[in-house]
């Protein structure tokens, strides 16, 4: 699967159409150790915040810890 690929399917998770769950399931096997990109995207959307709510996050702190993901989507797709 290419970069370009994981980076689509990554944010059809953030959008919520794709679990991460499958996400995961539709990774190569090796690639979280051999692109350390892809595994730093994978890490962040295993932890994105939940927002509001019992302990959620305010909308305004969920976009600065999602920030770096939006950045690693975008150098997956172009590269």
């Amino acid at each position: 699967m290419s970069r370009a690929r994981i980076a689509l399917q990554a944010e059809e998770v953030i959008a919520g159409r794709l679990a991460f769950r499958d996400f995961l399931l539709n990774l190569p096997d090796d690639i979280e150790t051999k692109d350390q990109l892809v595994s730093e995207l994978v890490d962040l959307l295993e932890h994105e915040p939940k927002v509001g709510g019992f302990l959620g996050v305010s909308a305004e702190e969920h976009q600065k810890e999602m920030s770096r993901a939006y950045q690693l989507i975008a150098l997956l797709k172009t590269s």
